[in-house]
């Protein structure tokens, strides 16, 4: 039996209609937001001033150090710099500084912490207390360092004060340590080997001086003797 052309087109027909169905009845794609396993990194805060000006971003300050691994770049073929600021330069308190007065100067404490600061940035406060500013420099501290400045403002000063900083101001100065924690504070002695040391250096000086003395009298007796002939 031969079947007519209408009917040959209806039944190819039917699939397709079928799928197109199928098709209209899918709900349209979703725009489902992206994932990711690592966290979204913060965006960075930018306070604006009312003259306009925007805090810098990232700030140096408020970073967390991720590694300690030093970043270089290559100038040469067996050249590399390393990046970056050193702890001096990103803190000011913590420079490498020297102290080195001659004897033959007169200084107080003042003095020497006026000098000390010399060029570091920082600067002494007016109100420093005259019971430290007013004290003749050690010996020992006329030559100090290399240390950071931290420590030698600590040093200058001694174990009675306490030495302050404002970092805005660029400024430092001191206070009296409490005389309870000053007195508790333990009384540091020298190594047993540098007291040996200078027991050993004062028995070389007083065997020298004893030989010194025996070879004096020698000689006295010497040219005596040849006086006497």
């Amino acid at each position: 039996m031969n079947r007519s052309p209408l009917s040959i087109v209806s039944v190819l027909s039917l699939p397709v209609a079928l799928l197109l169905g199928a098709c209209s009845a899918m709900p349209p794609d979703q725009d489902m937001p992206a994932s990711s396993g690592a966290p979204e990194s913060p965006v960075p805060s930018q306070t604006q001033a009312a003259n306009g000006l925007t805090d810098a971003s990232p700030d140096l300050y408020m970073m967390e150090r991720v590694s300690d691994a030093p970043q270089v770049v290559r100038t040469g073929r067996y050249q590399l710099w390393e990046l970056g600021t050193s702890s001096g330069q990103q803190q000011l308190i913590n420079q490498v500084v020297r102290v080195a007065i001659p004897r033959t100067i007169s200084v107080t404490v003042k003095d020497a912490l006026m000098h000390l600061l010399a060029g570091t940035g920082y600067h002494l406060c007016d109100g420093v207390p005259s019971d430290l500013a007013n004290q003749p420099l050690p010996l020992t501290h006329r030559n100090l360092g290399p240390a950071s400045l931290h420590e030698a403002l600590q040093v200058l000063a001694g174990p009675a004060w306490v030495l302050q900083q404002d970092p805005q101001r660029r400024e430092v100065c001191f206070r009296a340590r409490d005389r309870s924690t000053a007195s508790a504070s333990p009384i540091e002695t020298s190594h047993p080997a540098d007291t040996a040391a200078a027991h050993r250096t004062a028995g070389e000086s007083a065997a020298t001086q004893v030989h010194q003395a025996r070879m004096k009298a020698n000689l006295k007796s010497d040219s005596e003797k040849q006086e006497s002939e």
